[in-house]
């Protein structure tokens, strides 16, 4: 059931964020940070691990620790890809 949901969700927020390739948005991100691509996926990994910190212990009413975890897997996939699309 998890994979299934974090493939969903993955192909979902592809559609939704990309602007003309499978990397584009974290490419493009990471152009105007002047970082190499897979930085700009680790930063992203990094937010997620800095919002779980934040919410530890804490009452939130948006996103929730379930919800992190899954944004985490999903940014490992993102970055697992992205290294195997550089061996191509």
């Amino acid at each position: 059931m998890a994979l299934e949901e974090l493939t969903a969700t993955l192909a979902s927020k592809n559609q939704d964020y990309r602007i003309d390739g499978e990397f584009s948005n974290f490419e493009f991100a990471a152009e105007a940070a002047g970082i190499e691509t897979y930085r700009a996926i680790l930063s992203q990994l990094a937010i997620k691990l800095g919002r779980l910190k934040g919410i530890e212990g804490k009452d939130v009413n948006n996103e929730t620790a379930l919800d992190t975890y899954k944004d985490l897997a999903g940014y490992a996939i993102i970055l697992y890809a992205h290294a195997l699309s550089l061996q191509d």
